[in-house]
């Protein structure tokens, strides 16, 4: 009787595959963009352990041409050591494919992340694993149509400064960062998107570094089989404020690549 119910199970297994070949499958379609990336990534240490985070990034498409969109990050962080560090925290994301404010997608976002740096004599080394709760509303004819659904993301970096010489300014930045759905809501795209950035890092002041390079994303969207293709021209401000009373402690992360 085993026997027959695994045969039985066998069978229908080909005959479903049989079907899918007969099907004809959905045509892959890729959309190239020109994109302008420029943010701000502040880091405020507030005491030995804690500090808070604040992001502004405004991102346009057709290169400068059109919005794309604007996005706003706050939370805070906590530091294990001073190359482990955890932090959590809310975001905001106004999207959109047109010029319209009318047409921007909201997504209430909340993250916890853990990042582990390290200098070494030739480079200087971050990787963050980020988890990410999306809440999206989708918009139709210029209104939202208040059907809130809920994605779950997380989130691997990896990135690597080599400074031009040994105590210098300037360092020569490689990072990827490649992002992966799940939840119920996930169907065709459990690969979400991956980021490949090239640059330059120079540091302006004791406060202030500045990071200049391309980024490639390549996107997949909900549909299955249409993807973005982002060549994406990136201009990321690093500013470290630090309100300590005892400023002789150090205070300079590894901070590179990032998002």
């Amino acid at each position: 009787m085993r026997f027959l119910k695994i045969t039985s199970v066998v069978l229908f297994s080909i005959f479903q595959i049989g079907l899918g070949f007969g099907q004809e499958l959905p045509e892959k379609v890729i959309n190239e963009n020109a994109q302008f990336w420029i943010s701000t990534n502040n880091v405020f240490r507030v005491a030995d352990r804690w500090a808070v985070l604040n992001d502004i990034h405004i991102r346009r498409t057709n290169f400068i041409s059109d919005p794309n969109f604007y996005f706003l990050r706050v939370g805070g962080q906590y530091y294990l050591n001073s190359n482990i560090r955890l932090a959590g925290g809310y975001a905001h994301l106004w999207l959109t494919a047109t010029g319209d404010w009318d047409t921007y997608q909201n997504e209430n976002r909340i993250y916890q992340q853990l990042s582990i740096s390290r200098r070494y004599e030739k480079m200087n080394a971050l990787f963050r694993i980020r988890l990410e709760q999306r809440f999206f509303n989708n918009v139709e004819d210029g209104q939202s149509l208040n059907d809130d659904f809920y994605v779950n993301r997380i989130r691997f970096l990896v990135s690597a400064g080599f400074p031009f010489k040994k105590g210098g300014n300037t360092e020569f930045i490689l990072a990827n960062e490649t992002h992966l759905n799940f939840g119920k809501d996930v169907v065709f795209n459990t690969f979400n998107q991956n980021r490949f950035t090239i640059g330059i890092k120079h540091k302006l002041s004791k406060q202030w570094k500045v990071d200049f390079g391309y980024m490639m994303v390549y996107q997949q969207l909900a549909a299955g089989n249409v993807y973005n293709l982002n060549h994406t021209l990136r201009l990321f401000f690093y500013g470290s404020f630090d309100f300590r009373k005892n400023k002789n402690l150090p205070f300079n992360e590894v901070r590179h690549g990032e998002e």
